[in-house]
């Protein structure tokens, strides 16, 4: 699979399982297993900003074969867009201390939380319901024993809240229809800070199943993006009958390398209204 971005996942039961499978399709890998200081494996930090109750830290594992196996073909590119299907296959349970940094913690403002491994991976941490953070906040990752695992201190900046403004269904729990005779226009309230990605997803997503995708990145501060009608079209004739759901969010990533442990920290921001998936109709 050519595509190298890492999927944001859901926070809740199964997020860690979600970053799992995206992870993995990509040949990512967090293992400290015989790493040494210029080789120390790969470390990914997510930032969630938002209300009360909504900030969050979460460090995915990157285990090879483990979760929900995808067997894509090569993607399709036109302009800023990808359309990508993939076969579903069984699911792999992570083994047992793999991807152990060691304990870490998150900090806004003088709150700290612990970033705790747990056997199987770290999971997700919530600040107090008392921590806001919004755009442009930042939140702070230490890490590290010195040792096998080189000390860190990152920084993430929270991207401006993705508001959508079209395609929208017309009535609340309806469903927004896409002509794909033609290009689609993507249209959001601009942001100052981040990137915009939409995606369109059919098919199926359980095992055994295809899932179909068309996933588009665009510059958050134009406002405005262009879905190509060849990929809304392949869309709609590989998904078939099922249901398809349309998406927007914003997200800002970097990499920094500490002594050879490369560090991706990718950020998001949590709205109990905005960002949520939706229902189309592809005709």
């Amino acid at each position: 699979m050519a595509k190298a971005y890492l999927r944001r996942c859901n926070l809740g039961a199964l997020a860690l399982l979600c970053c799992l499978v995206w992870c993995e399709a990509c040949g990512g890998h967090s293992s400290t297993e015989g790493a040494t200081i210029g080789d120390a494996g790969t470390l990914l930090l997510q930032a969630f900003g938002g209300g009360s109750g909504e900030v969050a830290a979460q460090v995915p594992l990157l285990e090879p074969g483990v979760g929900l196996q995808e067997t894509c073909t090569g993607p399709l590119d036109a302009g800023a867009c990808q359309l990508t299907s993939c076969q579903l296959g069984g699911i792999g349970t992570p083994g047992m201390g793999y991807g152990n940094f060691g304990p870490m913690s998150a900090s806004v403002g003088t709150t700290t939380v612990p970033i705790t491994y747990g056997g199987f991976g770290y999971g997700t941490v919530y600040f107090p319901s008392s921590i806001t953070l919004g755009t442009g906040g930042t939140m702070t990752f230490r890490g590290g024993n010195g040792a096998g695992v080189p000390t860190f201190e990152v920084s993430a900046t929270i991207p401006g809240l993705a508001v959508i403004t079209s395609p929208v269904p017309t009535t609340d729990g309806g469903a927004a229809t896409i002509d794909t005779s033609q290009d689609l226009a993507v249209t959001w309230l601009p942001i100052s800070i981040g990137q915009i990605h939409f995606q369109l997803k059919g098919g199926s997503s359980l095992p055994g199943g295809v899932a179909i995708s068309v996933a588009c990145t665009f510059d958050g501060v134009s406002g405005a993006g262009v879905v190509p009608q060849a990929l809304l079209s392949s869309l709609m004739a590989m998904s078939g009958t099922g249901p398809t759901y349309a998406g927007l969010s914003s997200e800002l990533e970097a990499t920094t390398v500490v002594d050879g442990l490369t560090i991706v920290t990718q950020s998001y921001q949590n709205s109990p209204t905005a960002g949520r998936d939706f229902n189309v109709t592809l005709q």
